[in-house]
C-alpha cells in the first residue's frame, strides 16, 4: 500500500463514523424507443411533467433521451429505491414505448436531422437549453448526443472534512482545503479510471447505423452489428462522446481557480470551424456562440467538480462563489442486465473508488500526463479484455492485471473503513466482486453482453430490443402504491405550473436574454 494512503487511513480508521453522512445521487439516461425499436419521435410525455422544471424527470440532449434524477440521500438503498420508483412511474406514462437500456443507441433508419431536440417550452431559459443542444448537433452531430450513461454524484460529509482538516494541521481555510482534496480525488480518479472502464464497461458492440458515414476500426459481428472482440466501453472511445476539439482543450485539474479560468477562457475564445457555422443561418439560431465551448457543460470529462447553482447562476460562478460541494463520476455505462441500469454492488464499489482516490497521494498533472490519460483510456476501451494487456503508466508499458490487482488490494482497506462507518459488509463484498473480474474477464459486463448477444444471432439491435422488453414487463408488473403514485403525479403537475410561471414572467426578448447570458 502506498505511504500516503497508509497515513490517511491511520487517522481515519479509528473515527470511521465521520463518513456516516455521505450523500449520493444518480442521474440515469435512457432513450425512449417505439415498440418496433425505432427512436421515439413523440413529445416528452405530459404525464411525466415539464422537463424544464421537474426535479426528478427531465430530458438530456434529445426529446427522446429521458433523464431520471434521484435526490441526494444518506444511503445507497434509498437512492436505488427512488430510482426504481422513478422507472415504475415513468412506465405508467410511456404507453407502448420502452426505454433502451444500452449505453450505445440503436436508431435504425434515422438520419441525423431526424433525432428530435429536447424542447423546454417557450421561456427564454427553455429556448436557451434547446439552442444549446442544437449547437451540439451542428458541432458534433446529433447521433453522438444520444449515447446514454449513469452519473454517480457523491459528497463527503462536513464531519469527515473537519476531522481531516484538524488532523492535517493545515492553516488553509476549510473550504480551500476541501477544494484541494476534491481536486486530488479528481486527478487520482482519472489516473485510475482505466480500471473502472474494464470493470463497469458494458458497450463492446454498436449498431452499424450509429457509425454510418464515419471512419472506424470496428469489426463486423453480424449484419448490422459492429464490435471489438476485447472492447470494454465503446461509449468512452473516440467513437463515443469524444471529439477532436475537446481532445485539444487542456483544462487544468490541478486547482479550482485554474479549472474555472480554463473553462471560462474556452467559453470566450472563438474557434474557426464553429465560426464558419455561424450563430445564425437564414435568420435562425444555430448555436449559442462560435467559441470553443458554448457553456461549461459542453466540456465532457470523466469526472466533474460540482456546486449546486442558484437561480441564474452558471456552474463556474457557483464553484467560484462557494467551492466544491460534490463530484460527479461520469464514466459508468448502463448495465443492461439490471432494470435500473445500476446495482448496489456497483454503487458500493464507486464509493470505495472515490474514497481511495481522495486519500491517495495525487501529484499535479503535467502536460504529458494529460496525453497519457488519453492513451491509457483508448487502450482500455478498445482492448481492455485482451490477454496479457499492457497499459501505459508513468510512460512505461505496465501489465494491466498486476496494476489492477494492486489497486483493488489497496481498496480493500478503504472498503473496511466504509463498512465500519455504515455498519455493513457490502463495501468489502463489492471489492471481492471486482477482484473476480480481474481473474476471470468473462465476468465483466462487456464480456457478458457479447455472450448474451449470441442468443440473438450476435445482433445488437435484437439483443437490446429483447432486454428493453424484459425490463418494461418488470416495471409494469410492479405498480407504485397509491401514495407514491400521487406523489409523482403532484410533482408532474407542479412542474407544469412552474414552467408556465417562468414563461409568463419573461420580459426580455430572447436576443437580449442570450446576449446577457453569454457575456
Amino acid at each position: 500500500m502506498n505511504t500516503q494512503l497508509t497515513q490517511q487511513l491511520s487517522w481515519l480508521s479509528p473515527q470511521a463514523a465521520v463518513l456516516k453522512n455521505m450523500r449520493r445521487g444518480l442521474e440515469k439516461e435512457s432513450l425512449r424507443m417505439t415498440a418496433n425499436g425505432y427512436l421515439a419521435q413523440s413529445e416528452h410525455p405530459k404525464g411525466l411533467g415539464a422537463a424544464l422544471t421537474h426535479p426528478y424527470i427531465t430530458t438530456d440532449y434529445s426529446e427522446a433521451l429521458i433523464e431520471l434524477i434521484t435526490p441526494a440521500t444518506k444511503s445507497i438503498d434509498e437512492t436505488l429505491n427512488f430510482l426504481d420508483e422513478l422507472h415504475r412511474f415513468t412506465y405508467q406514462q410511456l404507453g407502448s414505448e420502452r426505454l433502451w437500456l444500452n449505453s450505445m443507441p440503436c436508431m435504425v433508419g434515422l438520419d441525423d436531422e431526424n433525432i428530435p431536440l429536447a424542447y423546454y417550452g417557450e421561456s427564454n431559459i427553455g429556448k436557451l437549453k434547446t439552442l444549446y443542444r442544437h449547437g451540439l448537433g451542428v458541432r458534433y452531430g446529433r447521433k453522438m448526443q444520444t449515447i446514454a450513461g449513469i452519473h454517480y454524484n457523491l459528497s463527503f460529509p462536513n464531519e469527515f472534512w473537519q476531522a481531516w482538516h484538524t488532523a492535517s494541521q493545515t492553516t488553509d481555510q476549510l473550504q480551500d482545503f476541501i477544494n484541494q482534496k476534491y481536486f486530488a480525488l479528481i486527478r487520482t480518479f482519472q489516473r485510475h479510471s482505466y480500471l473502472l472502464l474494464y470493470l463497469l464497461g458494458a458497450s463492446p458492440a454498436v449498431c452499424g447505423c450509429f457509425l454510418t458515414g464515419r471512419q472506424h476500426n470496428l469489426q463486423s459481428l453480424s449484419a448490422g452489428t459492429l464490435y471489438q472482440p476485447y472492447a470494454t466501453s465503446l461509449r468512452m472511445s473516440r467513437l463515443g462522446y469524444q471529439n477532436t476539439v475537446q481532445r485539444d482543450l487542456h483544462v487544468s485539474y490541478n486547482q479550482l481557480s485554474e479549472y474555472i479560468d480554463d473553462l471560462t477562457h474556452a467559453i470566450h475564445t472563438p474557434y474557426a470551424p464553429f465560426t464558419k457555422l455561424g450563430v445564425k443561418k437564414e435568420g435562425v439560431y444555430q448555436q449559442m456562440n462560435t467559441n470553443v465551448l458554448q457553456i461549461e457543460n459542453e466540456y465532457y470529462g470523466l469526472i466533474r467538480p460540482k456546486q449546486t447553482a442558484q437561480s441564474g447562476e452558471k456552474p463556474t460562478q457557483a464553484l467560484r462563489a462557494r467551492g466544491i460541494e460534490y463530484i460527479e463520476m461520469r464514466c459508468v455505462d448502463l448495465n443492461p442486465f439490471i432494470p435500473t441500469g445500476i446495482d448496489s454492488t456497483t454503487a458500493h464499489f464507486l464509493e470505495v473508488f472515490a474514497l481511495h482516490s481522495v486519500l491517495t497521494d495525487s501529484p499535479d498533472f503535467s502536460a504529458h500526463k494529460y496525453a497519457e490519460l488519453d492513451e491509457r483510456q483508448e487502450q482500455m476501451v478498445e482492448r481492455g479484455r485482451a490477454p496479457a494487456l499492457k497499459v501505459t503508466i508513468n510512460g512505461q508499458a505496465a501489465d494491466f492485471k498486476s496494476a489492477a490487482l494492486e489497486l483493488l488490494q489497496e481498496m480493500q482497506q478503504v472498503a473496511v473503513v466504509l463498512d465500519n462507518a455504515h455498519q455493513t459488509s457490502q463495501y468489502s463484498a463489492s471489492i471481492s466482486t471486482q477482484l473476480a473480474k480481474i481473474e476471470q474477464p468473462e465476468q465483466t459486463y462487456a464480456a457478458q453482453v457479447l455472450v448474451e448477444m449470441q442468443k440473438y444471432d450476435n445482433n445488437f439491435f435484437a439483443f437490446g430490443s429483447a432486454i428493453a422488453e424484459q425490463h418494461r414487463d418488470y416495471f409494469l408488473s410492479r405498480p407504485l402504491s397509491a401514495e407514491r403514485m400521487a406523489f409523482f403525479e403532484q410533482q408532474a403537475q407542479t412542474s407544469h405550473t412552474a414552467q408556465k410561471a417562468i414563461e409568463d414572467s419573461d420580459t426580455q426578448t430572447f436576443e437580449d436574454f442570450l446576449a446577457d447570458y453569454i457575456k
